[in-house]
């Protein structure tokens, strides 16, 4: 089973910018059925032992903090990056159907996954700031 952090509970909905924070997570199973499991605990922990439980094998994110990639890792979660800007669901799995997206392992993740303790609170602000603009600041 595939599980991607979504906006809403539909089908047209675009992806989540940040995986534990997600209100919905859509949940593909290998016949290509979507259901929705609302996270209410926006808790890493609790979210990858949901998935454990659910039989989830694959996740697709947009963001995800160091914390939460490595509970997938050590869950043995495959990850892999949606790619950054307004992505919708149906594009997300056509481009997983396609094997268009790219694997997130140790040897890329630092490209893909979140470090905070690398950033300053002013610098998190300033950068979800201009992010809408399209601009990468870098110090």
């Amino acid at each position: 089973m595939t599980a991607i952090p979504v906006k809403t509970n539909s089908a047209e909905s675009a992806i989540a910018p940040l995986f534990g924070t997600a209100k919905w997570f859509a949940l593909i199973d290998k016949n290509g059925d979507t259901a929705f499991w609302n996270n209410v605990s926006h808790n890493g922990h609790e979210i990858v032992q949901y998935f454990k439980a659910n039989k989830v094998n694959r996740v697709v994110f947009q963001g995800i903090g160091g914390e939460s990639y490595q509970l997938l890792q050590d869950a043995a979660i495959t990850c892999y990056h949606s790619g950054h800007g307004h992505i919708l669901l149906k594009e997300a799995l056509k481009y997983l159907r396609d094997d268009a997206l790219i694997r997130v392992t140790a040897d890329n993740m630092a490209e893909f996954v979140e470090q905070p303790h690398l950033r300053s609170k002013e610098e998190h602000k300033h950068l979800r700031h201009c992010s809408h603009h399209g601009n990468h600041h870098k110090n």
